[in-house]
Parts: structure tokens; sequence; C-alpha cells
């Protein structure tokens, strides 16, 4: 039983041709989905509120506005996390070793504001902040498998 898992277990650890091990491409994979889906549901909401503020503009009080602007901000700047931390994760799928510093800064925060955001109830934040921890720790251990 132990010799078929560490079989596996060095399958899993090989290198594919360009020197990249498998894992981390499959990494790279997953989370280039959960970016793109991310960077869609936060462009579709941002389009929303647009389109939510324009036509309902002469119908909200003063006040409403202003708070659809820091909303509308506040999507944007997801949105663009998530574009670098999609940059950064296609990147260490090629084997560039350097690109984990910037993914591990962005998907930090991506994940730190997950977290905050999920501590006011909502189970879909905290598991999408986890599996943003998750994937940086598992992206970090697989740094001395890959190419120089």
């Amino acid at each position: 039983m132990s010799d078929e898992l560490s079989d596996e277990l060095v399958d899993a650890g090989s290198t594919s041709n360009g020197g990249v091990p498998q894992v981390v491409k499959t990494l790279s994979i997953l989370s280039i989905v959960g970016n793109s889906v991310w960077a869609l549901i936060m462009l579709i909401f941002t389009l929303w509120f647009l389109g939510a503020s324009s036509s309902l503009g002469r119908m909200m009080p003063a006040g409403m506005g202003e708070m659809m602007g820091i909303v509308i901000i506040i999507l944007l700047l997801m949105l663009a996390l998530n574009v670098v931390g999609l940059i950064a994760a296609i990147k260490l799928g090629k084997g560039q070793k350097s690109s984990f510093i910037l993914y591990a800064i962005v998907t930090g925060i991506w994940g730190l504001l997950m977290l905050l955001s999920g501590f006011q109830g909502s189970i879909l934040a905290l598991l999408c902040a986890v599996s943003s921890i998750g994937f940086i720790v598992a992206f970090g251990m697989q740094l001395k498998n890959m190419p120089d």
C-alpha cells in the first residue's frame, strides 16, 4: 500500500518536458480558472452597478450616488487584484519562479479580504479565503522542484 502511495507521489511531483512539475501546472490551471471566474463575477457586478446607478440616478437620494461610486471603485480594485493574480498564475505555470512573490502578495490580499468578509457570515467567502491561502502554501511547497 505504501509503495503505491509513494509511486503516486513521485508521479505527481515529476516534471514534464519543460522542466516544470506537473503539480505546478495543475495548480496554475486551477488558479487561472478561479481567478477568471472571480474576475468575471466582479466585472458583471461592476457593470450591473453602473447600469443601476445610471437608470435609478434620479430616484436615489444624494448620498446613494456617492456610495455607488465607492462600491464601483472597490469592485474595480478587486477586479485588478484578480487580473494581476491571473498573470502571476500564468507565469508560474510557465515555470517562472520569481512570479511566486507577486502571486503570494496578490492572492494573500485577496484571501485576507475574503476572510474579513467571511467573518460576517458568508461561508463561500471563508471557503475562498482558505483555498486562496492553500494555493499560496501549495505553490510555495513546489518552489524547490521548479527550475531556476
